[in-house]
């Protein structure tokens, strides 16, 4: 049988315990969402250098350029929403963690 310390130890640990899980889903999703925002710049970057005009391109050249920098646009905006949904994925689980931690908080310091 648990002694009193030793379950009130327990509840200090599943605080720690919660907190490092909380940052460490923060990191990831952060860590993706900084990937994503890389990806985005990329994407724009190479978009942007194929709808930039060539003198004597013909007009095949052109259309193909065009189509590529489009291509490229839409990956964009792909990874756009590939780095939203990581931040929402970080400010969803900050809001579930901190109820939690709130609740834990509360009966931590009723025990005091």
């Amino acid at each position: 049988m648990k002694t009193f310390d030793e379950i009130r130890g327990t509840e200090t640990e599943d605080l720690n315990e919660s907190r490092i899980l909380k940052k460490g889903i923060a990191t990831a999703y952060g860590l993706r969402a900084r990937n994503e925002g890389n990806k985005v710049e990329t994407e724009l970057a190479s978009a942007k250098n194929a709808l930039r005009p060539r003198v004597g391109d013909t007009i095949e050249e052109q259309l193909k350029r065009l189509q590529e920098g489009l291509i490229q646009m839409c990956d964009a905006n792909i990874a756009l929403r590939h780095q939203l949904g990581a931040i929402t994925a970080i400010v969803v689980s900050g809001t579930l963690f901190n109820e939690r931690t709130n609740k834990q908080l509360e009966k931590v310091l009723r025990e005091r």
